[in-house]
């Protein structure tokens, strides 16, 4: 089995829309230069689908020209995808940024711009372990 670089991203995703009522599926990478920029497809009820294809940053964008430059090809098979189809509003193309310092930033791409959407959080934070800055010594005296 390859390793892929964005593996653990995807399932963050995966993860993140499982939690707000998708069905997610992790698609297979494939190197056909026609075939769709997916990584992740999401499906809710009652028709709601999202395509979302996860980059990779040193840095997130700092304006949609940024965006649109660093994602030129995933954007412009996007856009052939939704040329071709009627509109349809439950229809959601999506590139999600990873950037390391600053996690997710998430933009939908739509026939003719790009616009920043808000990133999914987990409902449940509570129940997420949290580890202390500076745990107490193992074996000190008392």
């Amino acid at each position: 089995m390859v390793a892929r670089s964005c593996y653990i991203l995807e399932y963050e995703a995966h993860e993140l829309l499982k939690g707000m009522g998708y069905k997610v599926h992790i698609l297979q990478k494939t190197h056909n230069k026609h075939s769709m920029p997916l990584c992740v497809v999401a499906f809710r009820e009652p028709g709601e689908t999202r395509y979302v294809r996860i980059r990779k940053v040193t840095r997130r964008p700092a304006i949609m020209k940024d965006v649109e430059a660093s994602c030129c090809r995933e954007v412009a098979l996007y856009r052939r995808l939704l040329a071709r189809l009627p509109p349809d509003p439950d229809l959601h193309c999506e590139v999600w940024i990873f950037a390391a310092h600053t996690g997710f930033h998430c933009y939908e791409v739509l026939r003719d711009s790009i616009r920043e959407i808000p990133t999914p959080m987990l409902k449940d934070v509570d129940e997420l372990p949290v580890f202390p800055k500076n745990p107490a010594p193992v074996g000190g005296s008392a």
